[in-house]
C-alpha cells in the first residue's frame, strides 16, 4: 500500500499514481511512465512535457514515525505471541492435570518409537515408504 501526502489516503498495491488525486510517487512521469526527478520539466527519454506532478516530500521529521508505525503491527503481534507463550508456559507450571496428560503423551511417543526401531528392517521399510521423503536433485 502506498500512503499519498498530497491527499493523505491509501492506495493498494504498488501504484505508481495516487488513486484518488492522480498525484504520482517521487518522481515526475510521463504518459509512457518513463521516471523522471522532481525538478524535471522535460521527460529525460521520450522529450514529452506531459509530466505528472508529484505529491509533496514527506518531512524528514516525519519519516521516523512513519517507519515507526509500519513496524507496529509486526511488533504488537510479536509481544502477542510472547505473552500467549508465558501464558502457556505458566499454566503448564502449575495445572497438574495437564502436566500429566502431557508426561502421559511423552510416554506413548516414546513406547512407539521404542516399537518401531525394534521392526524388522523390511516392516520399517514398508512404513517409510508410505511417507516420501524430500529429496534434493544433484544435477
Amino acid at each position: 500500500m502506498r500512503y499519498c501526502h498530497n491527499c493523505h489516503r491509501l492506495t493498494a498495491g504498488e501504484a505508481l499514481f495516487c488513486s484518488h488525486c492522480g498525484a504520482s510517487y517521487g518522481v515526475k512521469l510521463c504518459p509512457s511512465r518513463h521516471p523522471n526527478s522532481r525538478a524535471a520539466q522535460v521527460c529525460s527519454q521520450c522529450g514529452s512535457r506531459d509530466l505528472s506532478t508529484p505529491a509533496p516530500r514527506v518531512p524528514l521529521w516525519l519519516r521516523p514515525a512513519l517507519f515507526g508505525a509500519s513496524l507496529l503491527p509486526a511488533v504488537a503481534i510479536a509481544l502477542l505471541l510472547l505473552l500467549l507463550a508465558a501464558a502457556m508456559i505458566r499454566e503448564l507450571a502449575t495445572n497438574g492435570q495437564l502436566q500429566g496428560q502431557l508426561i502421559v503423551l511423552f510416554l506413548v511417543l516414546a513406547l512407539l518409537w521404542f516399537a518401531y526401531i525394534h521392526l524388522p528392517r523390511f516392516i520399517q521399510k514398508a512404513l517409510n515408504s508410505l511417507w516420501p521423503s524430500k529429496k534434493k536433485d544433484r544435477h
